[in-house]
């Protein structure tokens, strides 16, 4: 009986040692966990990301009004002519003169009148002179506008990529939940969004404005109004 346990446990230390043969002497590799890429995806350092300064510059929005209706085309003047058509007798001197041309019993005559100014003239002139000046205040409101949302993005957007890059540390760590990191990423997305759209609208104001004018001042007039904004 004795002598069949210590077979019993022989042969168990030599399946055992058996089985330690086979197994691998390497470990197992292991796959690195998935990580949530950063919207740019650039790789920084958040402790290097410092927000840009982008002073906000004063514009001279009453400048560039006055510069852009200063130089609208001059439009063609339409005067109004009034035509006055009559005819006159004119009796003869004596009855044995000899008629010529010059002293005809009858004669006609057509009188034109041209005023400088008419009235419908100054009117129709009044009223795209307004139009001209509210069509100029709403575009350059309108530029302004677009101008302070593009500065508030562009220090937002620089603040929320290091808040972003920082919190992939963060889940890297196993510190916080993926979620914290979503969350900056489509803050980032969004702020990024918002820059587009302001960089658009100033760049569709820029062109409303200059093409307003006569071909040759473009050129003069889109430098002055990149040298105001920027």
């Amino acid at each position: 009986m004795l002598q069949n346990k210590i077979k019993t446990v022989l042969l168990l230390a030599f399946s055992l040692c058996a089985c330690a043969e086979e197994m691998p002497t390497t470990p197992r590799e292991i796959a690195p966990p998935y990580q949530v890429p950063t919207f740019t995806g650039e790789n920084i350092d958040f402790h290097e990301i410092k927000p840009a300064p982008n002073p906000a510059k004063t514009v001279d929005a009453d400048l560039i009004t006055h510069t852009i209706n200063a130089c609208y085309p001059v439009a063609p003047m339409n005067l109004e002519v009034a035509v006055k058509v009559g005819t006159n007798y004119r009796p003869t001197n004596s009855a044995g003169t000899i008629q010529t041309a010059d002293s005809a019993s009858y004669y006609a005559g057509v009188v034109a009148s041209m005023p400088l100014y008419s009235g419908v003239e100054i009117d129709k002139e009044q009223k795209l002179a307004i139009d001209r000046k509210e069509k100029t205040a709403g575009l350059v409101a309108q530029m302004l506008t677009a101008l302070s949302t593009k500065r508030r993005a562009e220090r937002m957007l620089t603040l929320y990529a290091s808040l972003e890059k920082r919190s992939q540390k963060r889940v890297a760590d196993g510190i916080v939940a993926v979620d914290e990191q979503i969350g900056y990423l489509e803050k980032v997305a969004q702020t990024q969004g918002e820059l587009d759209g302001a960089n658009a609208q100033i760049e569709g104001s820029r062109l409303a404005l200059i093409h307003q004018c006569t071909d040759h001042d473009i050129e003069r007039l889109n430098n002055f109004i990149l040298s105001e904004i920027y």
